[in-house]
């Protein structure tokens, strides 16, 4: 018979499914075999991963399973009748869960092809697979609501262990580094990134790691400067981004963690991109989200998806403190020689 796990991903995959407010019936015994086999698969992925193109990098979800299925249309056969998932390698830069109404959609359906498809499919972590993040951003609350008590604490402690052994970086084709964050004072060559233990339950014990999940771009600064906005990790600007891209013999970074009104944008030239998966994530401003897809010969293209005419963009719970996101451009100007 067909394998389990395949089942279940093709019936998490039906249209009515992929509805605001629409849950999937998960079975608790389901989700902790799907536990066990994801920790093991993430087990044997070092911290920094490495693929080859052609492949798609998928910034930020946040629960939107929605946004997550139009992806995989984007790229579907409609003559061999092939779904999107098989027909490309992934990458996925985190950011998963919290703050949408579908987290478990996502994070189960993506584990599923991590561990169908472990050679094929990239699972880097973002800075909400972290428990005090997840704990107070939605997914635990989802958790609980969706199972009682206590299976809700459950799952949640074994979502957060398997999040703990998530690779933090990818090559792809030894010329585009992918992270959820950004670059890091510590980062001076890519075996530092090799040399990050995992798992990593905690990644404030490692500055590299921290930075890797959180770091932000900033307009017009010089070097590395402390990122007051998020209360963690730095702000760097374009001259230690090139100095650190020649250093590692990267031509193009490409990274999530800020929302884009148009689901992309370049800094630093386009030595940098950050994508934004996630339409319409905030409800009184309708941003596209993108991804980008690399093809055989190196060349990357960005796709954009609109954002849903029926509603969408209720969040969840929304923090105050990352207010990175009200810029429009994206990347913050540096106060500093603005007043220049």
């Amino acid at each position: 018979g067909e394998n389990p796990l395949k089942r279940l991903l093709k019936k998490l995959a039906e249209e009515k499914y992929w509805k605001q407010g629409s849950e999937f019936d998960f079975q608790y015994q389901d989700l902790i075999n799907i536990l066990i086999k994801i920790k093991a698969a993430l087990q044997r992925d070092p911290p920094l991963v490495r693929c080859t193109a052609p492949c798609v990098i998928v910034g930020d979800l946040h629960g939107q399973f929605n946004d997550l299925m139009r992806v995989f249309d984007k790229f579907q056969d409609t003559k061999k009748d092939k779904p999107g998932w098989v027909m490309s390698k992934y990458v996925f830069l985190g950011d998963y869960v919290d703050r949408g109404k579908q987290s478990l959609e996502v994070i189960v359906f993506v584990f599923l092809l991590k561990v169908i498809h472990p050679d094929n499919v990239f699972t880097l972590r973002g800075n909400h697979e972290c428990k005090p993040i997840n704990r107070v951003y939605g997914f635990w609350q989802e958790l609980v609501d969706r199972f009682d008590k206590e299976n809700g604490n459950n799952l949640f402690h074994m979502f957060n262990e398997a999040f703990s052994y998530m690779p933090l970086a990818c090559v792809i084709s030894d010329s585009i580094l992918c992270m959820h964050g950004g670059i890091s004072p510590k980062l001076t060559s890519l075996d530092e990134i090799m040399k990050i233990p995992k798992p990593l339950p905690d990644p404030n014990t490692c500055e590299l790691a921290c930075d890797l999940m959180w770091a932000d771009p900033m307009i017009g600064l010089k070097g590395f400067k402390p990122n007051a906005i998020r209360g963690v990790s730095v702000h760097f600007g374009e001259d230690v981004l090139a100095t650190t891209m020649d250093a590692l013999g990267i031509h193009l970074i490409i990274r999530g963690h800020q929302m884009m009104m148009n689901g992309y944008n370049f800094f630093a030239g386009k030595r940098l991109a950050t994508v934004f998966t996630a339409a319409s994530y905030y409800p009184d401003r309708a941003n596209r989200g993108g991804v980008a897809q690399v093809n055989a010969s190196g060349l990357v293209g960005f796709h954009v998806i609109v954002p849903n005419t029926e509603g969408g963009g209720e969040k969840v719970f929304r923090g105050d403190h990352e207010d990175a996101n009200k810029y429009d451009i994206g990347y913050i100007l540096n106060q500093a020689d603005e007043k220049v």
